[in-house]
Protein backbone atom coordinates (compact mmCIF):
# COMPACT_ATOMS: atom_id res chain seq x y z
CA UNK A 1 0.00 0.00 0.00
CA UNK A 2 1.25 3.48 -0.81
CA UNK A 3 1.73 6.23 1.74
CA UNK A 4 -0.88 8.89 2.37
CA UNK A 5 -0.81 12.07 0.28
CA UNK A 6 -0.02 14.34 3.25
CA UNK A 7 3.12 12.26 3.86
CA UNK A 8 4.44 12.80 0.34
CA UNK A 9 7.29 15.18 -0.42
CA UNK A 10 5.08 17.12 -2.86
CA UNK A 11 2.29 17.74 -0.30
CA UNK A 12 1.38 21.42 -0.45
CA UNK A 13 3.91 22.07 -3.23
CA UNK A 14 1.67 21.61 -6.21
CA UNK A 15 3.17 21.88 -9.69
CA UNK A 16 0.35 21.57 -12.21
CA UNK A 17 0.97 24.38 -14.70
CA UNK A 18 2.02 21.84 -17.31
CA UNK A 19 -1.62 20.66 -17.37
CA UNK A 20 -2.66 23.93 -19.04
CA UNK A 21 -1.54 22.29 -22.26
CA UNK A 22 -3.72 19.23 -21.67
CA UNK A 23 -6.81 18.43 -23.71
CA UNK A 24 -8.86 18.49 -20.50
CA UNK A 25 -7.84 22.06 -19.63
CA UNK A 26 -8.41 23.34 -23.16
CA UNK A 27 -11.83 21.65 -23.28
CA UNK A 28 -12.81 23.14 -19.93
CA UNK A 29 -11.84 26.64 -21.06
CA UNK A 30 -13.81 26.25 -24.28
CA UNK A 31 -16.89 24.93 -22.49
CA UNK A 32 -16.85 27.72 -19.92
CA UNK A 33 -16.39 30.32 -22.65
CA UNK A 34 -19.53 29.04 -24.38
CA UNK A 35 -21.50 29.27 -21.14
CA UNK A 36 -20.29 32.79 -20.42
CA UNK A 37 -21.17 33.90 -23.95
CA UNK A 38 -24.76 32.73 -23.58
CA UNK A 39 -24.91 34.05 -20.02
CA UNK A 40 -24.03 37.55 -21.28
CA UNK A 41 -27.19 37.53 -23.40
CA UNK A 42 -29.52 36.67 -20.52
CA UNK A 43 -31.36 39.23 -18.39
CA UNK A 44 -30.82 39.53 -14.64
CA UNK A 45 -34.30 38.12 -14.08
CA UNK A 46 -33.51 35.03 -16.12
CA UNK A 47 -30.15 34.72 -14.39
CA UNK A 48 -31.95 34.45 -11.08
CA UNK A 49 -34.28 31.81 -12.54
CA UNK A 50 -31.37 29.75 -13.89
CA UNK A 51 -29.42 30.16 -10.66
CA UNK A 52 -32.40 28.88 -8.69
CA UNK A 53 -32.52 25.73 -10.82
CA UNK A 54 -28.77 25.14 -10.64
CA UNK A 55 -28.65 25.87 -6.92
CA UNK A 56 -31.47 23.39 -6.38
CA UNK A 57 -29.53 20.64 -8.14
CA UNK A 58 -26.27 21.52 -6.41
CA UNK A 59 -27.92 21.49 -2.97
CA UNK A 60 -29.61 18.15 -3.51
CA UNK A 61 -26.75 16.39 -5.29
CA UNK A 62 -23.85 17.58 -3.10
CA UNK A 63 -25.82 16.24 -0.12
CA UNK A 64 -26.72 13.03 -1.92
CA UNK A 65 -23.03 12.34 -2.61
CA UNK A 66 -22.61 12.18 1.17
CA UNK A 67 -25.70 9.99 1.59
CA UNK A 68 -28.01 12.76 2.82
CA UNK A 69 -31.40 12.95 1.06
CA UNK A 70 -32.99 16.40 1.03
CA UNK A 71 -36.64 17.14 0.38
CA UNK A 72 -36.77 18.91 -2.99
CA UNK A 73 -39.78 21.04 -2.06
CA UNK A 74 -37.99 22.32 1.05
CA UNK A 75 -34.87 23.07 -1.00
CA UNK A 76 -36.92 25.06 -3.50
CA UNK A 77 -38.62 26.99 -0.71
CA UNK A 78 -35.28 27.80 0.92
CA UNK A 79 -33.78 28.97 -2.38
CA UNK A 80 -36.84 31.09 -3.17
CA UNK A 81 -36.54 32.72 0.24
CA UNK A 82 -32.82 33.35 -0.24
CA UNK A 83 -33.14 34.74 -3.79
CA UNK A 84 -36.36 36.64 -3.10
CA UNK A 85 -38.53 34.78 -5.60
CA UNK A 86 -41.95 33.33 -4.73
CA UNK A 87 -40.80 33.45 -1.15
CA UNK A 88 -44.17 32.80 0.54
CA UNK A 89 -44.03 29.22 1.83
CA UNK A 90 -45.14 27.32 4.91
CA UNK A 91 -42.55 24.58 4.43
CA UNK A 92 -39.95 23.97 7.13
CA UNK A 93 -36.56 24.76 5.61
CA UNK A 94 -34.23 25.00 8.59
CA UNK A 95 -32.39 21.82 7.63
CA UNK A 96 -31.45 23.24 4.21
CA UNK A 97 -31.25 27.00 4.84
CA UNK A 98 -27.67 26.70 6.06
CA UNK A 99 -26.53 24.76 3.01
CA UNK A 100 -28.19 27.21 0.62
CA UNK A 101 -26.67 30.14 2.51
CA UNK A 102 -23.21 28.56 2.32
CA UNK A 103 -23.45 27.80 -1.40
CA UNK A 104 -24.62 31.31 -2.26
CA UNK A 105 -22.05 32.95 0.03
CA UNK A 106 -19.25 31.10 -1.75
CA UNK A 107 -20.25 32.38 -5.21
CA UNK A 108 -21.86 35.78 -4.58
CA UNK A 109 -19.16 36.79 -2.09
CA UNK A 110 -16.28 35.08 -3.86
CA UNK A 111 -14.24 38.29 -3.67
CA UNK A 112 -14.11 38.09 0.12
CA UNK A 113 -11.13 36.20 1.62
CA UNK A 114 -11.42 32.68 2.91
CA UNK A 115 -10.85 32.52 6.67
CA UNK A 116 -10.97 29.93 9.43
CA UNK A 117 -14.01 31.72 10.86
CA UNK A 118 -15.83 31.63 7.52
CA UNK A 119 -15.19 27.92 7.15
CA UNK A 120 -16.34 27.31 10.73
CA UNK A 121 -19.56 29.16 9.95
CA UNK A 122 -20.11 27.18 6.76
CA UNK A 123 -19.61 23.87 8.53
CA UNK A 124 -21.91 24.82 11.41
CA UNK A 125 -24.61 25.81 8.91
CA UNK A 126 -24.67 22.25 7.56
CA UNK A 127 -25.58 20.87 11.00
CA UNK A 128 -28.06 23.32 12.57
CA UNK A 129 -28.93 20.87 15.35
CA UNK A 130 -25.31 20.07 16.22
CA UNK A 131 -25.88 16.46 15.22
CA UNK A 132 -25.12 14.40 12.15
CA UNK A 133 -27.67 12.71 9.89
CA UNK A 134 -27.87 9.73 12.27
CA UNK A 135 -28.50 11.92 15.31
CA UNK A 136 -25.03 11.66 16.86
CA UNK A 137 -23.51 14.85 18.37
CA UNK A 138 -20.79 16.57 16.34
CA UNK A 139 -18.02 19.07 16.85
CA UNK A 140 -19.71 21.97 15.06
CA UNK A 141 -18.18 25.29 14.06
CA UNK A 142 -14.63 24.20 14.87
CA UNK A 143 -11.94 21.94 13.51
CA UNK A 144 -11.82 18.40 14.82
CA UNK A 145 -10.00 17.79 18.09
CA UNK A 146 -10.53 14.09 18.72
CA UNK A 147 -7.45 12.00 19.42
CA UNK A 148 -9.10 9.17 17.49
CA UNK A 149 -7.88 8.76 13.90
CA UNK A 150 -9.96 10.37 11.15
CA UNK A 151 -10.59 7.62 8.64
CA UNK A 152 -12.71 7.37 5.50
CA UNK A 153 -14.13 3.86 5.39
CA UNK A 154 -16.92 1.81 3.85
CA UNK A 155 -18.49 -1.05 5.72
CA UNK A 156 -19.94 -4.15 4.08
CA UNK A 157 -21.27 -6.46 6.76
CA UNK A 158 -18.42 -7.31 9.11
CA UNK A 159 -15.77 -6.04 6.68
CA UNK A 160 -14.39 -2.50 6.92
CA UNK A 161 -12.47 -1.08 3.96
CA UNK A 162 -10.11 1.80 4.68
CA UNK A 163 -9.97 4.36 1.86
CA UNK A 164 -8.12 7.20 3.51
CA UNK A 165 -6.36 8.11 6.72
CA UNK A 166 -6.38 11.90 7.26
CA UNK A 167 -3.75 13.95 9.12
CA UNK A 168 -4.10 13.70 12.92
CA UNK A 169 -6.09 16.42 14.66
CA UNK A 170 -3.03 18.10 16.17
CA UNK A 171 -1.82 18.94 12.64
CA UNK A 172 -5.12 20.34 11.36
CA UNK A 173 -4.77 23.96 12.54
CA UNK A 174 -1.35 24.43 10.93
CA UNK A 175 -2.44 22.60 7.79
CA UNK A 176 -5.51 24.82 7.45
CA UNK A 177 -3.54 28.01 8.03
CA UNK A 178 -1.18 26.97 5.23
CA UNK A 179 -4.07 26.11 2.93
CA UNK A 180 -5.99 29.33 3.60
CA UNK A 181 -2.87 31.45 3.15
CA UNK A 182 -2.25 29.80 -0.24
CA UNK A 183 -5.89 30.14 -1.30
CA UNK A 184 -6.03 33.86 -0.56
CA UNK A 185 -2.61 34.66 -2.03
CA UNK A 186 -3.45 32.89 -5.31
CA UNK A 187 -6.84 34.58 -5.68
CA UNK A 188 -5.20 37.36 -7.72
CA UNK A 189 -4.55 34.89 -10.53
CA UNK A 190 -7.38 32.33 -10.31
CA UNK A 191 -7.78 29.49 -12.79
CA UNK A 192 -9.37 26.05 -13.00
CA UNK A 193 -6.21 24.25 -11.91
CA UNK A 194 -6.31 26.23 -8.67
CA UNK A 195 -9.96 25.24 -8.12
CA UNK A 196 -9.08 21.58 -8.55
CA UNK A 197 -6.12 21.84 -6.17
CA UNK A 198 -8.20 23.69 -3.56
CA UNK A 199 -10.96 21.07 -3.44
CA UNK A 200 -8.42 18.24 -3.21
CA UNK A 201 -6.19 19.91 -0.63
CA UNK A 202 -9.09 20.78 1.66
CA UNK A 203 -10.82 17.40 1.55
CA UNK A 204 -7.48 15.67 2.12
CA UNK A 205 -6.84 17.70 5.27
CA UNK A 206 -10.37 16.68 6.28
CA UNK A 207 -10.41 19.37 8.97
CA UNK A 208 -13.93 18.89 10.31
CA UNK A 209 -15.57 15.97 12.00
CA UNK A 210 -18.22 15.96 9.24
CA UNK A 211 -19.17 17.98 6.16
CA UNK A 212 -15.75 17.95 4.50
CA UNK A 213 -16.94 16.64 1.14
CA UNK A 214 -19.67 19.26 0.80
CA UNK A 215 -17.32 22.04 1.84
CA UNK A 216 -14.61 20.91 -0.56
CA UNK A 217 -17.08 21.28 -3.42
CA UNK A 218 -18.18 24.66 -2.05
CA UNK A 219 -14.57 25.85 -2.02
CA UNK A 220 -14.23 24.67 -5.63
CA UNK A 221 -17.33 26.72 -6.49
CA UNK A 222 -15.77 29.77 -4.86
CA UNK A 223 -12.49 29.30 -6.72
CA UNK A 224 -14.30 28.92 -10.05
CA UNK A 225 -16.42 32.01 -9.36
CA UNK A 226 -13.20 33.93 -8.71
CA UNK A 227 -11.76 32.79 -12.04
CA UNK A 228 -14.95 33.91 -13.82
CA UNK A 229 -15.40 37.14 -11.80
CA UNK A 230 -19.09 36.33 -11.75
CA UNK A 231 -21.55 36.26 -8.83
CA UNK A 232 -23.87 33.95 -10.74
CA UNK A 233 -23.83 30.19 -10.42
CA UNK A 234 -23.53 28.99 -14.00
CA UNK A 235 -23.42 25.21 -13.48
CA UNK A 236 -23.62 22.41 -10.94
CA UNK A 237 -20.63 20.07 -10.67
CA UNK A 238 -22.33 17.96 -8.00
CA UNK A 239 -25.22 17.27 -10.37
CA UNK A 240 -22.73 15.89 -12.89
CA UNK A 241 -20.96 13.83 -10.24
CA UNK A 242 -24.16 12.24 -9.00
CA UNK A 243 -26.19 11.79 -12.17
CA UNK A 244 -23.47 10.29 -14.38
CA UNK A 245 -21.97 6.92 -13.41
CA UNK A 246 -18.73 7.66 -15.23
CA UNK A 247 -18.10 10.77 -13.14
CA UNK A 248 -19.56 9.33 -9.95
CA UNK A 249 -17.19 6.36 -10.06
CA UNK A 250 -14.30 8.49 -11.26
CA UNK A 251 -14.72 10.87 -8.33
CA UNK A 252 -14.00 8.22 -5.73
CA UNK A 253 -11.41 6.35 -7.81
CA UNK A 254 -9.27 9.36 -8.66
CA UNK A 255 -9.58 10.88 -5.18
CA UNK A 256 -8.63 7.66 -3.42
CA UNK A 257 -5.73 6.91 -5.77
CA UNK A 258 -4.23 10.34 -5.13
CA UNK A 259 -4.89 10.35 -1.38
CA UNK A 260 -3.30 6.93 -0.98
CA UNK A 261 -0.17 8.28 -2.64
CA UNK A 262 -0.51 5.93 -5.60
CA UNK A 263 -0.82 8.82 -8.08
CA UNK A 264 0.18 12.47 -8.14
CA UNK A 265 -2.38 15.24 -7.92
CA UNK A 266 -2.38 15.40 -11.74
CA UNK A 267 -4.88 12.53 -11.89
CA UNK A 268 -7.34 14.41 -9.69
CA UNK A 269 -6.88 17.70 -11.56
CA UNK A 270 -7.59 16.10 -14.94
CA UNK A 271 -10.69 14.40 -13.57
CA UNK A 272 -11.86 17.71 -12.08
CA UNK A 273 -11.41 19.48 -15.42
CA UNK A 274 -13.37 16.80 -17.26
CA UNK A 275 -16.18 17.11 -14.70
CA UNK A 276 -16.17 20.87 -15.11
CA UNK A 277 -16.44 20.53 -18.89
CA UNK A 278 -19.40 18.17 -18.64
CA UNK A 279 -21.11 20.46 -16.13
CA UNK A 280 -20.61 23.41 -18.48
CA UNK A 281 -22.16 21.44 -21.36
CA UNK A 282 -25.24 20.81 -19.21
CA UNK A 283 -25.40 24.47 -18.22
CA UNK A 284 -25.05 25.55 -21.84
CA UNK A 285 -28.16 23.54 -22.67
CA UNK A 286 -30.06 25.04 -19.72
CA UNK A 287 -29.08 28.63 -20.48
CA UNK A 288 -29.74 28.02 -24.18
CA UNK A 289 -33.26 26.89 -23.36
CA UNK A 290 -33.83 29.99 -21.22
CA UNK A 291 -32.56 32.24 -24.01
CA UNK A 292 -34.71 30.38 -26.54
CA UNK A 293 -37.81 30.96 -24.39
CA UNK A 294 -37.01 34.65 -24.02
CA UNK A 295 -36.41 35.05 -27.74
CA UNK A 296 -39.63 33.22 -28.56
CA UNK A 297 -41.83 35.40 -26.35
CA UNK A 298 -40.12 38.55 -27.62
CA UNK A 299 -41.07 37.58 -31.17
CA UNK A 300 -44.64 36.62 -30.15
CA UNK A 301 -45.43 39.49 -27.79
CA UNK A 302 -48.13 40.83 -30.13
CA UNK A 303 -49.72 37.48 -30.90
CA UNK A 304 -52.89 36.93 -28.84
CA UNK A 305 -53.13 33.56 -27.03
CA UNK A 306 -55.62 32.26 -24.53
CA UNK A 307 -54.50 31.03 -21.10
CA UNK A 308 -54.49 27.40 -22.23
CA UNK A 309 -52.26 28.11 -25.19
CA UNK A 310 -49.83 30.20 -23.14
CA UNK A 311 -49.68 27.54 -20.44
CA UNK A 312 -48.84 24.80 -22.90
CA UNK A 313 -46.27 26.81 -24.84
CA UNK A 314 -44.53 27.77 -21.60
CA UNK A 315 -44.53 24.12 -20.52
CA UNK A 316 -42.99 23.01 -23.82
CA UNK A 317 -40.35 25.77 -23.72
CA UNK A 318 -39.47 24.93 -20.10
CA UNK A 319 -38.83 21.32 -21.15
CA UNK A 320 -36.27 22.71 -23.57
CA UNK A 321 -33.83 20.14 -24.93
CA UNK A 322 -35.58 17.47 -22.88
CA UNK A 323 -38.77 17.85 -24.93
CA UNK A 324 -39.27 14.64 -26.91
CA UNK A 325 -41.58 13.92 -29.81
CA UNK A 326 -44.07 16.37 -31.24
CA UNK A 327 -46.90 18.49 -29.92
CA UNK A 328 -50.06 16.44 -30.30
CA UNK A 329 -53.67 16.81 -29.27
CA UNK A 330 -53.56 14.29 -26.42
CA UNK A 331 -50.40 15.81 -24.96
CA UNK A 332 -51.98 19.26 -25.15
CA UNK A 333 -55.09 18.04 -23.32
CA UNK A 334 -53.02 16.36 -20.62
CA UNK A 335 -50.95 19.46 -19.87
CA UNK A 336 -53.78 21.97 -20.09
CA UNK A 337 -56.37 19.76 -18.41
CA UNK A 338 -60.17 19.85 -18.39
CA UNK A 339 -60.83 20.38 -22.10
CA UNK A 340 -62.45 18.37 -24.87
CA UNK A 341 -60.78 16.91 -27.91
CA UNK A 342 -62.51 19.51 -30.06
CA UNK A 343 -61.21 22.40 -27.94
CA UNK A 344 -57.67 21.03 -28.08
CA UNK A 345 -57.89 20.74 -31.86
CA UNK A 346 -59.25 24.27 -32.16
CA UNK A 347 -56.50 25.71 -29.91
CA UNK A 348 -53.74 23.98 -31.84
CA UNK A 349 -55.07 24.94 -35.27
CA UNK A 350 -55.40 28.52 -34.04
CA UNK A 351 -51.70 28.51 -33.12
CA UNK A 352 -50.86 27.09 -36.55
CA UNK A 353 -52.86 29.87 -38.18
CA UNK A 354 -50.90 32.43 -36.14
CA UNK A 355 -47.64 30.71 -37.19
CA UNK A 356 -46.76 29.92 -33.57
CA UNK A 357 -46.84 26.21 -34.46
CA UNK A 358 -45.97 24.49 -37.72
CA UNK A 359 -47.47 21.11 -38.71
CA UNK A 360 -45.31 17.98 -38.84
CA UNK A 361 -48.03 15.45 -39.69
CA UNK A 362 -51.52 16.41 -40.81
CA UNK A 363 -53.60 13.25 -40.70
CA UNK A 364 -56.46 13.37 -38.20
CA UNK A 365 -55.64 12.33 -34.65
CA UNK A 366 -52.01 11.77 -35.63
CA UNK A 367 -51.55 15.44 -36.47
CA UNK A 368 -48.38 16.74 -34.89
CA UNK A 369 -46.78 20.17 -34.55
CA UNK A 370 -43.63 21.88 -33.35
CA UNK A 371 -43.01 25.41 -32.14
CA UNK A 372 -42.01 27.66 -35.01
CA UNK A 373 -38.40 28.93 -35.27
CA UNK A 374 -37.21 27.09 -32.14
CA UNK A 375 -34.68 24.98 -34.06
CA UNK A 376 -33.19 28.02 -35.79
CA UNK A 377 -32.97 29.88 -32.49
CA UNK A 378 -31.08 27.01 -30.88
CA UNK A 379 -28.79 26.82 -33.91
CA UNK A 380 -27.83 30.47 -33.41
CA UNK A 381 -27.18 29.86 -29.72
CA UNK A 382 -24.89 26.94 -30.49
CA UNK A 383 -22.62 29.22 -32.50
CA UNK A 384 -21.35 30.90 -29.32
Amino acid sequence: MGYWCWERDDWGNWHTDHLKASDSYIAAQRSISNVKAISALISDENHIASEARLLEEESIKTSLIEGKVLDRASVRASIAKKLGINSVSTLETRNVDGLVETLTDATKNHHQPLTNERLHRWQASLFPTGRDERGYPLEVGQYRTSILPMKVVTIHGPKETLHYFAPPSELVENEMNTFIDWFNKTSDAPNFLRAAIASYWFVSIHPFEDGNGRLSRTIADMAIAQSESSPYRLYSMSETLKSNAKFSNGYYESLEACQRGEKSIDAWVLFFLDTLSESAHKAEALLGDILTKTTFWDSCRNIPMNDRQSKFINWALDKGNEFEGHIKRQRYKKIVGGISDATAKRDLLDLVGKEVLVPIETTGRNAGYQINNISSTRLKINKY
